[in-house]
């Protein structure tokens, strides 16, 4: 007897989609290496939750094709075979069978004389609740210690490993963005600097006429400030409609479940900086132009 996964149903029996009637292959006999099992049961369809919604806007008959114009496999990802990820298609295509009856009808991990060997080398353990994940540790732990007599040559992992890798993943991931954006900032600042100096430079009569008319220390200051962060608000303008765009791009060539999304809030946080970073950039040669003396500033070449 055996318990299988619906990915093996769909490939032996038919997929319930394609025939349009369920399929309840309980009680048929498959073979596995050779050897006939009765299939006893069958465990639920798991799938990720971008693929549930797909089907059911199939079902509903409100999908469009064309927001997959190109799908491709990320490991075990894409396609017909992943069906939302590699651990989805492993649960959909695994065949459960008793252990004594592997032992006996496949002699696996066989010992001396082809005798049968029932040493494991992993064992999964499915806690009820995460608060009773500690102590369901601390309980397995002590059972193996008394079955390898005091030696603890094993060790565990948990899903909250995974997790916690992930988060290290993302935190390096994130902070190596964080570094990559200020030296970016760091670049741009220096630029729309460079371009105001360059500026002042070519209008230091204008502001000297200006200044000798009557205007103000901070009314130039302010002006020269206005046009760094014009400048900068330009530029982040332009930066938001190019990230728009290769965002859309991204998420027409990637599949459905990995596709980037760009939010408001991002996109005003990015316009934010570029214009605080106009007006930071534009603090020294706004200070430069307002201090000129208007009688030797009509008197420069």
């Amino acid at each position: 007897m055996c318990v299988i996964g619906t990915g093996i149903r769909d490939e032996l029996f038919g997929d319930p989609q394609v025939t349009g009637r369920e399929i309840n292959p309980v009680g048929e006999i498959v073979n596995i290496n050779g050897q006939p099992f009765t299939i006893i049961g069958m465990f639920e369809h798991y799938e990720a939750e971008a693929d549930r919604k797909i089907r059911e806007l199939k079902a509903a008959g409100e999908w469009q094709e064309k927001t997959q114009t190109v799908t491709r496999a990320r490991g075990w990802g894409g396609g017909k075979g992943g069906r939302g990820g590699w651990i989805y298609h492993q649960k959909n295509m695994t065949a459960y069978i008793p252990l004594n009856t592997m032992w006996v009808r496949f002699r696996s991990a066989a010992g001396s004389n082809n005798v049968p060997d029932a040493r494991l080398s992993d064992i999964d353990l499915k806690v009820q609740s995460l608060d009773k994940l500690e102590p369901a540790l601390q309980q397995a732990r002590n059972v193996m210690i008394l079955k390898h007599r005091g030696i603890e040559d094993f060790s565990f992992r948990t899903q909250e490993n995974n997790v916690e890798n992930i988060n290290t993943a993302i935190r390096n991931a994130r902070m190596s963005g964080g570094i990559i954006a200020a030296i970016s900032l760091l670049v741009g600042g220096i630029g729309i600097m460079n371009i105001m100096l360059a500026s002042i430079t070519e209008r230091v009569r204008e502001i000297g006429l200006r200044k000798a008319v009557g205007a103000t220390t901070a009314a130039v200051f302010i002006q020269i400030l206005v046009e760094s962060v014009v400048i900068g608000i330009v530029g982040g303008i332009a930066g938001l409609i190019v990230s728009y765009g290769f965002v859309k791009l991204l998420a027409d060539l990637t599949p459905t479940g990995n596709s980037p999304v760009i939010t408001i809030e991002a996109m005003m946080m990015a316009f934010t900086f570029s214009a605080v970073v106009g007006l930071v950039a534009g603090l020294i040669p706004a200070f430069k132009a307002s201090k000129l003396d208007p009688i030797q500033a009509l008197r420069y070449e």
